[in-house]
């Protein structure tokens, strides 16, 4: 029995502005196998399925194979199929799905699929499972936190199962048990791609600063306290609102809510008197008196009983002002703290909120991304 290949479209309310996450749309294919094992030295691909963006729609093509010795003919028609396509949308396939077909390629001596760049969703996202309050990072744990739940109950090893029933029976209700398990991975992948945003947002600077302002609002006690405000502008619109609270001692009041394509990340303002340290401190002397250390070319002129040699504990200049904490942006920062051996540095809050829009765009990657703790 030959080969079937399987058309679909998928109804354009559930891959509603998909094509928008996309410069080339037509140039994107989504990708998802079903094998009969794990080990591509003993197991075959018996379905193939893909999802691409044509004629204004993304319709979903699967290349299934009747018999393991149908495999070669489903590998050459995606290998055809697929050639077009520059970049690959997987749920860990980097890990399964590409080298399987790969392998498989090779055992039959086929020209080995190389994607030109690939996606892998689940990569993207499993280091926010956390973050997200995720029970785990398979793709239907992804799902539901983004409110889908798909109608086929099995799971892999189920279908293989399945799968060598219908090749004894050839029934087609098996027949589409099977490609239903393999349609839902794919429609689930064209649904779950929004939340790639939120790596978006905390690692690669999908957002720009569109303002930033010092706010002062009453603590427990009704004292004013004052706090940094960021508004921001996604680049690539939120799935599902997300709100998130700071851990540790500097940031556990930091508060970031953002939905759809705006966000706000409040920071509280540390106010005080902070030292910004010299390194060279040999090259310092100590003024007790004082309490600060200035350069030794000026020192000369202060009386030897007035001064003393600097070390790293108290070379420093003092500072009353407002602060932000700084997690390494903008580099040339001039840094204070409380003591030499903290590793927390701020700086004066004024240096970002009313710096140029690369300082404040650099600064707020940084936070986000101490924000995330990755």
């Amino acid at each position: 029995m030959a080969m079937k290949t399987i058309e679909q479209t998928i109804p354009s309310e559930k891959t509603k502005n998909l094509s928008s996450l996309f410069s080339r749309p037509e140039s994107v294919l989504f990708l998802d196998i079903e094998t009969t094992g794990f080990s591509p030295k003993g197991a075959s691909v018996y379905l193939i399925g893909c999802v691409r963006f044509e004629a204004g729609a993304w319709k979903i093509r699967q290349f299934f194979a009747p018999a393991p010795d149908r495999e070669t003919e489903i590998l050459q028609a995606f290998l055809d199929f697929a050639a077009p396509f520059e970049t690959i949308v997987h749920f860990n396939g980097t890990v399964f799905d590409i080298p399987f077909l790969q392998a498989r390629c090779k055992k039959h001596r086929l020209p080995v699929f190389f994607p030109g760049t690939q996606y892998d969703i689940y990569r993207h996202i499993s280091p926010y499972k956390n973050l997200l309050h995720l029970p785990g990072c398979r793709q239907r744990h992804l799902e539901e936190y983004m409110g889908s739940h798909r109608e086929d109950p099995f799971s892999g090893g189920q279908l293989l199962e399945l799968y060598r029933a219908y090749g004894e029976s050839r029934e087609e209700r098996l027949l589409q048990v099977l490609l239903l398990h393999n349609h839902d991975d794919l429609e689930g992948m064209t649904q779950l791609f929004p939340i790639t945003a939120i790596p978006g947002l905390f690692e690669e600077g999908g957002f720009s600063v569109e303002s930033c302002r010092l706010e002062k609002e009453p603590d427990a006690a009704g004292l004013p306290v004052q706090s940094a405000l960021f508004s921001l502008r996604l680049f690539s619109p939120l799935p599902v609102p997300l709100s998130l609270h700071g851990t540790g001692p500097v940031l556990k009041s930091c508060f970031l809510a953002a939905r759809q394509d705006t966000a706000l990340l409040r920071l509280p303002i540390l106010s005080g008197e902070l030292r910004h340290f010299y390194p060279d401190y040999k090259n310092y002397a100590y003024l007790p008196a004082e309490d600060n250390a200035i350069h030794k070319s000026v020192a000369v002129y202060v009386d030897k009983s007035q001064r003393m040699p600097a070390t790293a504990a108290n070379c420093y200049t003092r500072k009353t002002g407002a602060f932000l904490p700084w997690y390494g942006a903008p580099q040339d920062a001039v840094l204070f703290g409380r003591e030499v051996k903290d590793k927390q540095r701020y700086v004066e809050a004024a240096s970002i909120l009313e710096g140029q829009a690369q300082v404040q765009k650099a600064y707020t990657e940084e936070l986000l991304h101490a924000l995330s703790g990755r």
